[in-house]
């Protein structure tokens, strides 16, 4: 089932980046100015981490150390997929990897972009049952009492 809807055409092109030494108090600052739930870790020109809004929650702020770098919080590897591929496999691939968003890569592997649930589900609400299933396997895996 194809929707005939490229991940290129929909994905956020606007790239947020950060560097693997600037601490995590400076990533969520660059998160509220650009208004955005990560933001991505280049280690001088090349994107390979990506650091979240539950990146910082889980890994700094919990335990009180906004002031760490990024690289102790950053999520690597960086998960990709190519702008030309269907919208139904971006779908699949958050749902299969339980990510709520993935960079985008042009043909040489470049990021050039990135693309959410929320941005799938705006541009194809009927995708909600292929994102939704990533919930019903954390629900599956978690321990009975």
């Amino acid at each position: 089932m194809d929707t005939g809807i490229k991940v290129g055409d929909c994905m956020k092109a606007l790239l947020v980046t950060i560097s693997y030494d600037d601490n995590v108090e400076k990533a969520a600052k660059l998160m509220k100015k650009h208004d955005v739930g990560s933001i991505l870790v280049a280690d001088g020109k090349k994107i390979d981490a990506i650091v979240t809004e539950g990146d910082i929650v889980r890994k700094a702020v919990a335990i009180g150390k906004l002031n760490v770098p990024v690289r102790k919080v950053a999520s690597k590897p960086l998960l990709t997929i190519r702008a030309d591929v269907d919208l139904v496999n971006a779908a699949k691939a958050l749902a299969k990897n339980d990510v709520r968003r993935l960079a985008v890569v042009n043909s040489a592997g470049k990021v050039v972009g990135m693309i959410s649930e929320r941005d799938i589900l705006k541009i194809s609400p009927a995708l909600y049952d292929l994102i939704a299933e990533r919930e019903h396997l954390r629900e599956e895996q978690k321990p009975t009492l």
